[in-house]
């Protein structure tokens, strides 16, 4: 028995599935991408950036509209439009895997999402841990500066443990690395 499932019954039940797990995709496809392609044995600090939520979730939203395009029309302009707008999610679903924030025992990164720097231990003069308390809650921050001047701000998230922030403070007394604790005015 052949069946002939038309184009259009295709493409939905596809965004279908799509909308419906963009939700658990969005939440885990950066933590996954960072943890596994991106992952150290000398890792101390390894996380996704926050906006790569978004613009996963983002992406997600570009596959869904690109193929619900054929849905209202089907020509060749429809179809090449699907395929434009298909190409833009995946190109905005590799954006999403530019942004996060590693530190190992060998370097700093902060890779933004066209912006990165990296530091090597060995290049680092000082590290500065600032923090504040507010209404919200502690504010806490670590600056890396290196010897030509050039300066790397990392905030901590909820994804360091006291662990973590000892860590980072032995790696830079075993650097020989002026480490400073103070509040922020």
């Amino acid at each position: 028995m052949k069946t002939n499932y038309s184009p259009r019954l295709v493409l939905s039940i596809i965004a279908i599935l799509i909308l419906i797990s963009t939700p658990v995709f969005g939440l885990i496809f950066p933590i996954f991408y960072v943890q596994t392609f991106i992952y150290d044995p000398s890792t101390i600090v390894l996380y996704p950036g926050s906006t790569n939520y978004r613009i996963v979730m983002a992406a997600c939203l570009i596959l869904i509209i690109g193929l619900m395009i054929p849905i209202i029309k089907q020509n060749k302009f429809t179809y090449s439009l699907m395929t434009a707008f298909i190409a833009g999610g995946l190109f905005v679903f590799y954006l999403s895997i530019l942004t996060y924030t590693y530190i190992g025992k060998e370097q700093v990164v902060s890779n933004k999402l066209f912006d990165d720097k990296t530091f090597q231990w060995s290049e680092i003069e000082e590290v500065v841990f600032e923090y504040y308390v507010d209404d919200i809650g502690s504010h806490e921050e670590y600056i890396f500066t290196s010897v030509d001047g050039s300066s790397l701000r990392i905030p901590v998230t909820k994804q360091y443990l006291q662990e973590d922030k000892s860590e980072i403070y032995r790696v830079a007394k075993a650097n020989n690395i002026r480490f400073i604790e103070q509040e922020k005015k």
